[in-house]
C-alpha cells in the first residue's frame, strides 16, 4: 500500500538566513531536510512523496526525494498549482523546475489556470493526500507555509516539524 508524505515550507525570502548565499546554514538546512525525509521512509513507511513545486523548500524537497531514490524504492509526485506557475521565475529556477518534472513519477495539475485560490488548492491537495507532513517553519505565523501547517493540524495529519530558528547546527559558525 502506498503511503504519502508532503512537505511545506518557505520560499527563499522566508528563511532566517540568506537562502543559497549563506552556504553553511543552507547546507545544514538541506541536511536536516534529507534526514527528515529519510525518517519518513524508515520510520513511517512512506513510499510516495508530493512536492508543491514552489521555489525554495518545495524544490529542495523534490530534489531530496529524487536523490533518495538511489537508495530507496520511492516515488515523487509534483503537484503543480497552475500551468504558468513559473511565469515570473528566474531562468535558473525554471531550469531546476523543468529538470525535476522530467524525473518525477507523476505530475498533477491542480488548477487549469491561475486564480487567487490555486496555490491554496495545491496546498490542501498535498495535505489531503498525505499521511505525513514535513513542515519547514520560520516561526512566523502567517503566509502559505503557516496556512498549510494549520490546515494539516485541522486534518489531524502527523507533522514532522523543522523549526529553522531552533536547529542548533544551523547557526554554528
Amino acid at each position: 500500500m502506498t503511503k504519502n508524505c508532503c512537505c511545506t515550507g518557505h520560499r527563499p525570502k522566508g528563511f532566517p538566513f540568506k537562502y543559497g548565499v549563506d552556504k553553511q546554514k543552507h547546507y545544514s538546512y538541506l541536511k536536516t531536510l534529507a534526514e527528515k525525509t529519510e525518517l519518513a521512509i524508515t520510520e513511517y513507511g512512506i513510499t510516495n512523496f508530493i512536492s508543491g513545486m514552489a521555489v525554495g523548500v518545495d524544490l529542495d524537497f523534490a530534489e531530496t526525494v529524487l536523490n533518495l531514490r538511489n537508495k530507496y524504492p520511492i516515488t515523487l509526485e509534483c503537484a503543480i498549482p497552475c500551468p504558468n506557475q513559473t511565469l515570473k521565475w528566474s531562468d535558473t529556477d525554471k531550469l531546476r523546475y523543468d529538470s525535476i518534472l522530467k524525473r518525477a513519477d507523476k505530475v498533477s495539475l491542480i488548477s487549469k489556470r491561475y486564480d487567487t485560490e490555486c496555490m491554496l488548492k495545491r496546498n490542501r491537495y498535498i495535505v489531503d493526500k498525505s499521511e505525513l507532513v514535513i513542515a519547514i517553519f520560520n516561526g512566523i505565523e502567517k503566509g502559505g507555509a503557516w496556512y498549510t501547517i494549520s490546515y494539516a493540524k485541522k486534518r489531524n495529519k502527523v507533522i514532522e516539524m523543522i523549526e529553522l530558528n531552533k536547529i542548533n547546527n544551523l547557526f554554528e559558525k
